[in-house]
């Protein structure tokens, strides 16, 4: 009896250290998502400064009230401060949601990755249009990744890799500022301060993609386009299969971001003027036979 106490209590022990070294792998390789790696003081200092430097795009299409109460109509102090209005979200219902989407999508700028928007994206959007999202990056990745060993044929050898970055980046892009006007567009109504933080990621979005498109414009302007119009070169340029599908995916995100509402087209058009390529996008647009 004593003896099968003792193998029982030894099988006991070697159970809980068998449960003890799994519980302390896991935990070893847990990486926490975005939202839960965003600390609250860089939280607050990265989307303040956010709001004050896309104030001037955004506020002019925002709610009347919201406006006056940015433009500090009661106050004597003048507008309020990107930090005045992150404390004012954050004392909102969902304010820090709002605030960490923000936050990711200027993060983007430097990782041009989609995974932390799409990250914080989840908690703002409905299921139905955040499923619509992942489809959309998914298939992305999968149609690059597919077509990663072909060629674009008109494009001299030695920059057939940067060109086909520079396509990837913008399509990254565009898929970031598509989740930016969706986020917005789905906004509840009742959220107040947590627009001006999702109208100002529709800015940043925005910026990025203009950046892109100038990118790409320029590179043929002055290399293997020179001569030829922006509309001659783009016609010419998507009848190459990997450009296409780039250009097509790129494009069908920000036709379908400027579709959003008033609110997202205009952010849109206003930044896009700032880079003065609005005609381009235009024309891009017309190529797809989109509306905008």
């Amino acid at each position: 009896m004593f003896s099968d106490n003792k193998q029982r209590n030894l099988l006991n022990q070697a159970v809980c250290l068998l449960v003890l070294l799994c519980f302390v792998a896991c935990n070893a390789n847990y990486k926490p998502s975005f939202k839960q790696s965003i600390t609250d003081s860089s939280l607050r200092s990265r989307v303040s400064r956010v709001i004050d430097a896309q104030m001037d795009n955004v506020k002019d299409y925002l709610d009347e009230d919201l406006r006056a109460r940015i433009d500090g109509s009661s106050r004597a102090a003048g507008r309020m401060s990107g930090s005045e209005i992150v404390d004012m979200t954050l004392s909102e219902s969902g304010g820090k949601d709002y605030l960490d989407f923000c936050y990711s999508v200027d993060f983007a700028q430097t990782t041009n990755d989609v995974t932390e928007v799409m990250d914080t994206a989840k908690c703002l959007l409905p299921a139905d249009k955040y499923q619509e999202l992942v489809e959309l990056t998914e298939d992305v990745e999968r149609q690059i990744n597919l077509k990663g060993e072909e060629i674009a044929r008109a494009i001299p050898l030695n920059q057939q890799a940067a060109f086909y970055r520079d396509l990837k980046t913008l399509v990254t892009r565009a898929i970031v500022l598509l989740t930016a006007g969706i986020v917005y567009a789905c906004m509840p109504t009742v959220i107040f301060w947590g627009k001006i933080s999702a109208a100002c990621a529709i800015s940043v979005g925005a910026g990025l993609v203009a950046i892109s498109i100038m990118s790409l414009y320029e590179y043929f302007r002055f290399g293997t386009g020179e001569g030829q119009s922006f509309e001659d070169w783009f016609k010419g340029l998507i009848e190459v299969p990997k450009a296409d599908f780039a250009l097509t995916t790129a494009i069908t995100a920000v036709a379908q971001a400027m579709g959003a509402g008033p609110v997202v087209t205009g952010i849109i058009i206003c930044v896009f003027a700032l880079y003065n390529i609005v005609d381009l996008a235009r024309t891009m647009l017309k190529t797809y036979n989109f509306d905008a």
